[in-house]
Formats: C-alpha cells, sequence, structure tokens
C-alpha cells in the first residue's frame, strides 16, 4: 500500500538545501506541479562572496587585516574555517583579548564567544558539535570544553547548575552517543602544539 508521507532521515549544513531540494521535487512531482525556483547557486553565510580564485583570496585577506588588524595566518585560518563570515569573527577578536584554547590553540575564547551571541546557540553541545569541528576532530578536550562552557555560561547567562547541567549532557552525548574519548585526544592535541 502507498502512503503519502516522505520521511526525512539525517542531513547536515553542507548538505542541506541539495537535500531539501530533492524532497521538494519529489513533492512537486506528486503533486503535478514543477519547480520555479532553485537555491542550488544561491551563496548562503561565510559561501556569500567568497573569494573566487587566490588572488581575490589575497585582496580579501589584506582587506580584513587591515580592518581588524588579525594576522594573515589567523584571517586564512577562519576564512577556511567560516568562509566570509570570518570578517564578522575577526572583527569581534578586534581588540579583545583572544586567548587561544589549551589544546586546540587555533580556536580562541572571542571566537567562541561570538558563536554563541550569533549562532543561535543553546546548548554547550551546539558549540562543540555543531558550530565547530572540535568534537568531530577529535580535538575536543575536557579542559577545553570546560573553558567553552566558562564562556557560553556568560554569554547565555548560564547560572552555575545549569553550566554544570550542560557540561555533564554534552561529556555524556559524546562519550555514549559518538564514543568521543577525551583521554586520546588530549595528549594528540598537545603534540599538535609543540611540532607546529
Amino acid at each position: 500500500r502507498s502512503w503519502p508521507i516522505v520521511s526525512l532521515v539525517g542531513g547536515k549544513w553542507t548538505t542541506f538545501r541539495g537535500f531539501a531540494e530533492e524532497v521538494a521535487d519529489l513533492l512537486l512531482a506528486r503533486l503535478g506541479r514543477s519547480r520555479r525556483v532553485s537555491t542550488q547557486n544561491l551563496a548562503i553565510g561565510g559561501g556569500r562572496d567568497f573569494p573566487a580564485d587566490a588572488a581575490a583570496r589575497v585582496r580579501w585577506i589584506s582587506s580584513v587585516m587591515a580592518e581588524t588588524g588579525a594576522s594573515p595566518a589567523r584571517a586564512e585560518a577562519l576564512l577556511d574555517r567560516y568562509g566570509t563570515t570570518a570578517r564578522a569573527i575577526l572583527a569581534h577578536e578586534a581588540g579583545r583579548q583572544t586567548e587561544p584554547l589549551a589544546d586546540a590553540f587555533d580556536y580562541t575564547l572571542a571566537e567562541i564567544d561570538w558563536l554563541a551571541r550569533n549562532e543561535r546557540v543553546v546548548h554547550l553541545a551546539d558549540i562543540v558539535m555543531r558550530r565547530t569541528a572540535l568534537a568531530i576532530t577529535g580535538r575536543l578536550s575536557r579542559r577545553d570544553l570546560e573553558r567553552i562552557a566558562d564562556t557560553a555560561a556568560i554569554v547565555l547567562e548560564w547560572n552555575p547548575g545549569r553550566r554544570e547541567k550542560e557540561l555533564e549532557a554534552t561529556s555524556k552525548e559524546l562519550t555514549e552517543r559518538h564514543r568521543f574519548c577525551f583521554e586520546q585526544s588530549e595528549p594528540v592535541a598537545r603534540r599538535d602544539r609543540r611540532s607546529g
């Protein structure tokens, strides 16, 4: 028996538009209609105004450095990480203490602060699993998770009890659901820092 239900499972930030377009096409076909607009080539978020070639990239980085005082390496790293949204993050870092995380030293507390303020963060897990690559790359240490929780607690006005619940819930999800091992990630991150 055929059911008029379409189920969606999964999907990530990098694939959500293509996924949505496939489902919309399926539903439009069932309704006997056709697509009027496609988002396939519509640049959004950090993809908007992304430098199209090496020369444009150099110009973009130079411009952001002049505006924010960021180093070339920092501007390039954030451009790679966030696309052109890096400009806003670097502006947020300008004039602030940009203390790096202890083990994932290419992330700063000011960057985490910006994410918590601007990226619809509700939970600590939003930062470490969805707004950064810290967990998925195995670079998240317990002490960095604590520091990120401290920053999120200030920005999101969590009381000490909420901060502890967020730490517990995030640690549990990482270790039990995703089999994340903090003990393995910490020495790797420290070793990378010494060699870099």
